[in-house]
């Protein structure tokens, strides 16, 4: 999206810097014993109500061309992203900056089928959004909250670009797990534009490990680096379970 394009990389490249400074940040070890708690305590300080996932936790694995079929163009005054169903009755998830302001937006399925999507939650901290829609029998993509491990087939769905782009699947690694500014990132060389924004990031059984969140390119490295939200930390930060 054009419009948030500046936004992401002064947001990259600010903590690539700090991340020189924090190289303890990168022990599963302190992980486990700073930044969960201090996950936990954000949530239950916002006070909001659990979303329970109807149909999450029976979602199963499947093929990667099956999944694009939950996968959805989101289209917002700020222009496109991407999302993907979460529960059968109809919650998607995109990133916040996606959305933007909008109390809703237009919702445009793999088959060309379009409809209204109302922005239930967001969280700018971690830019992350939840969208209520009607699925239409549509089944959610299975999710898997252990992080990938380097070297591992990742794959990402979205529509980069351009809108006419939607559905589009590339594939690559995970190069490695990533903590910046205190929150965690899967790192990957598979290749996302923008547009890909808020569009998931699958294993090869098709199960979701994330989504397409930031990334940055130069001059000196073309092919830029992308960094994907965890699908754990995202559902903490809305209180949203698997049902």
């Amino acid at each position: 999206m054009d419009k948030h394009q500046a936004g992401n990389l002064v947001r990259l490249i600010q903590g690539g810097v700090r991340e020189n400074v924090r190289t303890l940040l990168a022990s599963e070890e302190f992980r486990a014993a700073v930044l969960t708690p201090q996950s936990a305590a954000a949530i239950r300080a916002s006070g909001q109500p659990a979303i329970l996932l109807t149909g999450s936790a029976s979602a199963k694995p499947g093929r990667i061309s099956d999944a694009v079929g939950g996968v959805v163009l989101v289209l917002s005054n700020g222009g496109h992203g991407s999302g993907f169903l979460l529960s059968s009755d109809g919650y998607l998830m995109t990133a916040e900056h996606v959305v933007g302001a909008d109390k809703y937006v237009k919702v445009r399925w793999s088959d060309g089928l379009e409809g209204v999507g109302e922005v239930i939650r967001t969280d700018k901290r971690r830019d992350v959004a939840l969208i209520k829609t009607d699925p239409r029998g549509r089944q959610p993509l299975a999710l898997r909250r252990e992080a990938p491990q380097p070297g591992d087939t990742v794959f990402a769905i979205g529509a980069p670009i351009d809108p006419k782009l939607q559905n589009t699947v590339t594939r690559g690694v995970a190069s490695a797990n990533r903590i910046m500014d205190g929150f965690s990132f899967i790192q990957s060389d598979v290749t996302v534009d923008p547009g890909n924004s808020g569009g998931p990031l699958l294993n090869d059984k098709g199960e979701v490990l994330g989504f397409t969140d930031i990334g940055i390119r130069t001059a000196e490295a073309p092919t830029g680096l992308k960094f994907f939200e965890p699908i754990g930390d995202a559902l903490l930060f809305h209180s949203a379970e698997p049902h």
